[in-house]
């Protein structure tokens, strides 16, 4: 269900609502982003910040994880005025002079956030993967842990993975001209897409280490760069029906049934928000966009959740009673209000205790 950015909420008291938003270049001046001319006048810092206020005091999130931090420290303050006290990075933006070249990831709360963490991947499973050893993910991957009321301990992830931007060029083609222009293109955005989705699987293999060991549940959220079906995305999306045969037999578990496995892998799954909704409150239209390239939208901001969170499951907790999109600003926008809002929309799950 798609709604305006300034509509009131109803929300139980024990629900809580969950939201990822990607901030699009938060940088406060005099820093620069990208390159040296890219800084905010004062009036459009100040706009800018408005417009994150005006958003987060209507939405009322009890956790929210963003993107495209260039400068924490003001974010900090702005979230502690929205009434989000709790504040935590796990890296610093990259900054040369006075241009910032690399952002970060937050997550804010209205909760204590504790063993607040990057999250280290396998780098075993990097050579065996047949990637190179210097591999690192593009931002750094942030885990920290809250009791959710009602579902107790929780990790939430907060990820921005690799954007579509072509990591190689028309020169690495070898070739001149048109040729080398499409080669330059196929070659780079395949290069992204094989980066993004090794950065989704080295993440979950990491997820699923740390939900052996912790038996916490799980949040994950952020912006993935595709669509939750997208090929690089599977990984995260792991089900019974996506696994071989071969591969139960190799992981011992040749005994159980059908039933049996789908309980098992159920407790180490993820599931999309969105469709977990659906069991709530079915919704007529389409899964909402949120995020537009030009005249061409797509979902690439999600949230995922575990068993935990999924009224279909016996072992739930909680459920998603409502999952929202908040687009006016891209699609009906009032330039006084908007001129310095995200390029991307807010997405909030509320979720209801069982």
């Amino acid at each position: 269900m798609q709604i305006g950015p300034f509509a009131d909420s109803h929300i139980m008291f024990d629900d809580f609502t969950l939201a990822t938003l990607n901030l699009y270049n938060f940088a406060a001046p005099p820093l620069a982003y990208h390159q040296f001319d890219n800084i905010y006048t004062q009036l459009q810092w100040l706009q800018k910040c408005d417009w994150i206020t005006r958003w987060v005091r209507t939405a009322k999130p009890q956790l929210l994880a963003m993107q495209e931090v260039f400068s924490p420290d003001a974010l900090q303050a702005l979230c502690e005025k929205c009434g989000l006290p709790y504040f935590v990075t796990v890296a610093q933006p990259q900054i040369e002079g006075f241009v910032a070249h690399q952002s970060v990831v937050a997550l804010a709360s209205s909760y204590p956030l504790t063993d607040v963490s990057d999250v280290e991947i396998d780098r075993q499973l990097i050579s065996a993967l047949g990637l190179m050893d210097e591999f690192v993910p593009s931002r750094r991957f942030l885990r920290a842990t809250t009791v959710l009321p009602g579902i107790g301990s929780t990790d939430i992830y907060v990820v921005h993975f690799k954007s579509p931007r072509s990591l190689l060029t028309a020169e690495d083609s070898r070739l001149q001209g048109v040729p080398a222009l499409l080669a330059g293109s196929a070659l780079g955005r395949w290069a992204s897409i094989v980066k993004r989705g090794t950065e989704a699987a080295l993440l979950y293999q990491a997820m699923l280490q740390r939900r052996n060991h912790s038996g916490h549940a799980m949040v994950l959220m952020g912006d993935f760069n595709a669509t939750i079906d997208s090929s690089e995305m599977r990984a995260l999306m792991t089900d019974s029906s996506r696994v071989f045969t071969s591969d139960i037999r190799a992981a011992g578990l040749a005994a159980l049934d059908a039933l049996q496995l789908q309980q098992r892998i159920g407790y180490y799954r993820l599931y999309d928000a969105w469709e977990l909704g659906q069991q709530y409150q079915p919704m007529t239209d389409a899964r909402p966009v949120s995020h537009f390239h030009g005249a061409s939208g797509s979902a690439v901001d999600h949230i995922l959740l575990s068993q935990e969170f999924n009224g279909a499951s016996q072992h739930s907790l909680g459920q998603v009673k409502e999952y929202r999109v908040y687009d006016d600003h891209l699609l009906r926008p009032n330039y006084q209000l908007d001129a310095m809002a995200s390029d991307h929309t807010p997405v909030t799950v509320t979720i209801s205790l069982r």
